[in-house]
């Protein structure tokens, strides 16, 4: 069977010194090892294809065959990937420790040039202390090869591959690079060998792993120090104005270092029609180049083209001001062309990472394009891919780290970094755990800035990150499917997913999220959304302590048949001029989320469905009333929404919030549960919100029920109505609280038990009531509901059509709502419905007395 034909000529063969025949025999071996034991991992995969041709990385992308090898052979075969051995067969070869320019560290006894494959072997010491534009083919570290921390430096190389036993240092955390010194690494713009070996360095790559940083051994990176990386001003900075004033002094940035300023403002909602394209807005958003710095202030050298004013509550006072981050490093490591075969950085398996103050400028290959694998049938490569997955930035990808037997400390370390312009992700955590991403600037990325890959992240701090433009916003509503999984077109199915531009995604709960800042996502600014695995709850495999063992599933514990661990800590974020402030989907048990500022946010600030239950506590979320106003009539922007007709919002606990500026403040949720509990866990059917100031055009939707009871309690709200004009579909007047019937469908139950009950309305204590919609009047004719036209559907009649409420619930104890109101008190205006005396409130106690917090 050919897997290739052989584009190399003899001349070729000579020269980089290997046995082509041998070569295919061993590569002929990996290769079937790697399929069979991928074909192990798609039958056990909850998404998998039994198509032939389906593309390995898309049956299961993030399982690869548990066989471990290593030599001079013509692949790295880890637990999870077979890459290949890029600097196997060299054609220069160190000798001795020595400097990278001295031609007695070499074997070949001169300098390396261009196409040449570098190895350094073990025990050797190298020093690199030059600048070089000629590019290396690739470039092999089983020694060590060190940056001179004093001296200018560029490499520029195709792919760099850290051995399990090798190291490079660009400077220590006891030895950064000098501030004055600038070390830069380019990965050189060759062509990927996917059909062939490469002419230089033999090495076969279908699956697209070299043109980047490789490590499986030791990688320091440390630049000058940055505190901080990225600030808040203290001046809203206005067009024709070259200065800023910061909050601070920052420490470490230099004149001529790059920034980045957010675009500020929320932008209407527009309708849009299916048959019109999508159209962006373009972002008042601006790079600048520092001229000058003196304490807090920065000159720029040319004036601010536009505002960037900061959010301000109805009353004009100002509640958040926007940041700017510095994307300079003085440790860069680039794609030679951004439009070329653009590099990526891979630290995998037990690679020890620490890499501070370092940019990634046009790093990362996978493109938010529909993923395009490469396609192996048979042991043959049938299908180049496109867009192949995995290929980000700054990857850390089923990394273990070093054996930790004090279980302390973090396994590997990202501190300081910018990613400027990151094709689809910026930082990928991907089954890699208890490490340290913090005061990183991600800047210009599509689908998501820093992302958790599998769902099944331990312990990691994500803390102090600024990640801004991520995604292109658009001026009409902007809802991806799920949340940005398995778009329609998108044939990987659930493995395609954050393509949607989100800042901060989280494809499971275990981390602590902490004093981030997102500006400028076409999406959310913070998601929690588990939907990749499909449609299951995530039930992941996890370490149970640091270092643990991949291929020893005794180190591991898997959360089959129960929901995955909640949210360690996620609080004191920021979010603003985005699409959404946070969306939480599909995330099970959730935990709590807490002190978040949300502002100027166009669509909707908080998302959160389809989860078992949630907690929000001292949520800040501020839009402006006036813009809102501006939104197309049918496209309404939304504080808290919780309602979704086909999907359970799950038991949720809202504490000390606010909500102003928007149409809808809070969208009340139809559907709370499944009638069966989910692995035995069945939370109390009751939505609360606790202590909460809500000042928007429409302050409140309660539905009537889905798919079951509900309860409703709000409790110590105070209500204010911003006036906005009338709108059809969300009530004609401003509202407190507005009431609707759902429409009739499938999953409609109205005469199902749904009761709203209100504890000290307006903070005023004793002012207590029970809300009964008007279509539970004693004389309300109740409609006949049919879907389709024609079939009366049960749960949603009386048995007698055209009876009254108060006639079919004395003849057959139904009724809308499962109750009929009281009285008919319509004292208050700015509520729809009745506001009744409380007769019976011993459930509504009982459930109250299951949530400790009330």
């Amino acid at each position: 069977m050919t897997i290739f034909k052989s584009p190399c000529s003899s001349n070729n063969r000579s020269r980089i010194n290997f046995d082509f025949d041998k070569r295919m025999k061993e590569f002929l071996l990996a290769m079937i090892i790697f399929v069979a034991a991928s074909l192990v991992f798609a039958e056990e995969a909850p998404d998998a294809t039994s198509k032939e041709t389906a593309p390995l990385e898309s049956v299961e992308p993030h399982h690869h065959p548990a066989t471990v090898m290593e030599g001079d052979l013509d692949s790295v075969v880890t637990g999870k990937d077979v890459i290949p051995n890029f600097a196997a067969h060299p054609t220069i070869v160190s000798k001795q420790s020595g400097n990278w320019f001295d031609v007695s560290t070499w074997q070949q006894a001169r300098v390396p040039h261009a196409d040449d494959v570098v190895r350094i072997e073990q025990g050797h010491a190298v020093n690199y202390n030059g600048i070089s534009d000629a590019a290396l083919a690739s470039l092999g570290i089983k020694g060590t090869l060190t940056f001179d921390t004093a001296i200018n430096s560029r490499i520029k190389v195709g792919t760099i591959l850290v051995y399990r036993e090798g190291r490079m240092n660009v400077g220590t955390l006891s030895s950064p690079i000098a501030g004055n010194v600038k070390v830069e690494i380019i990965i050189a713009n060759r062509s990927l060998a996917t059909w062939g070996p490469d002419r230089a360095t033999g090495a076969y790559d279908p699956l697209q792993y070299g043109t980047g940083l490789i490590s499986f051994g030791e990688v320091n990176m440390h630049g000058k120090e940055m505190s901080p990386t990225w600030i808040r001003l203290a001046q809203e900075p206005r067009a024709g104005q070259n200065t800023l004033v910061l909050e601070s002094s920052p420490a470490g940035w230099s004149v001529g270092d790059k920034l980045v300023l957010p675009d500020t403002r929320q932008t209407p909602l527009v309708k849009k029609w299916q048959i019109e394209p999508v159209t962006p807005i373009e972002l008042q958003l601006e790079e600048m180049i520092i001229a000058d710095i003196s304490g807090n202030t920065i000159r720029l050298t040319k004036p601010l083209v536009y505002d960037h004013l900061g959010g301000r509550d109805t009353d004009g006072n100002l509640i958040g001001m926007p940041h700017i981050g510095n994307l300079s490093r003085n440790i860069v490591v680039r794609s030679e062309n951004s439009d070329g075969v653009r590099g990526h950085g891979m630290f995998t398996e037990r690679s020890k990472v620490d890499i501070r103050y370092v940019s990634f400028i046009n790093m990362g290959r996978t493109t938010a394009k529909p993923l395009d694998n490469t396609v192996i049938t048979d042991n043959v490569v049938t299908h180049i891919g496109t867009n192949q997955i995995g290929r980000y930035p700054i990857h850390m990808h089923h990394h273990m780290g070093p054996v930790n037997t004090s279980n302390d400390g973090y396994q590997f370390v990202l501190v300081g970094n910018a990613i400027d312009n990151g094709a689809k992700w910026g930082i990928a955590v991907h089954n890699s755990h208890f490490g340290l991403v913090d005061g990183n600037v991600v800047y210009d990325v599509e689908g998501a800035g820093i992302i958790t890959e599998e769902g099944n992240e331990r312990e990691n701090v994500f803390s102090n990150n600024f990640v801004v433009k991520v995604g292109t916003i658009i001026k009409s509503l902007y809802e991806p499917r799920y949340g940005g999984v398995a778009e329609i077109g998108r044939h990987h199915g659930f493995s395609d997913f954050g393509y949607e531009g989100s800042a901060l995604w989280f494809t499971g709960n275990d981390d602590y999220v902490t004093g981030n800042v997102a500006a400028n996502a076409a999406y959310a600014g913070v998601m929690y959304n588990a939907r990749s695995k499909g449609f299951v709850n995530n039930q992941p495999l996890v370490p149970n302590f640091r270092g643990a063992d991949i291929d020893d599933l005794t180190q591991w514990t898997s959360y089959k048949q129960t929901f995955a661990p909640e949210i360690r800590m996620s609080r004191n974020n920021e979010v603003y001029a985005s699409g959404v402030g946070i969306w939480v989907g599909f995330a099970g048990v959730v935990g709590q989320l807490s002190d978040y500022l949300l502002w100027n946010i166009k669509q909707t600030g908080l998302y959160s469905q389809r989860n078992i239950s949630a907690a929000y506590d001292n949520i800040t979320i501020i839009g402006n009333q006036a813009v809102s106003n501006k939104n197309h009539i049918g496209t309404i922007n939304i504080g808290i929404d919780l309602h979704n007709p086909r999907y359970q919002a799950g038991h949720v606990v809202l504490r000390n919030i606010r909500v102003e500026g928007f149409n809808l403040g809070i969208d009340l949720p139809a559907f709370l549960l499944p009638v069966e509990p989910q692995f035995g866990l069945a939370p109390p059917r009751i939505t609360v919100v606790d202590d909460a100031f809500l000042r928007n055009y429409v302050n409140v939707r309660e539905h009537s029920p889905l798919v079951g009871s509900k309860y409703t309690l709000l409790k110590d709200v105070e209500f204010e109505q911003n006036m906005g004009p009338q709108n059809k579909f969300l009530s004609l007047k401003p509202a407190a609280i507005a009431t609707r019937i759902v429409p009739p469908f499938s999953l409609s139950t109205v005469t199902e038990l749904s009761r709203t009950y209100v504890y000290n309305y307006d903070k005023q204590s004793g002012n207590d009531f029970q809300l009964f919609f008007k279509e539970q009047s004693p004389g309300h004719v109740m409609v006949a509901r049919e879907y389709p036209a024609g079939n009366l559907l049960a749960n949603q009649n009386c048995p007698t059509v055209g009876l009254t409420n108060q006639q079919c619930w004395d003849q057959f104890g139904v009724a809308n709502l499962k109750d009929v109101a009281p009285c008919k008190d319509t004292s208050r205006i700015e509520i729809d419905g009745f506001t009744c005396p409380i007769s019976d409130a011993a459930t509504l106690e009982e459930l109250l007395s299951l949530i400790p917090e009330i």
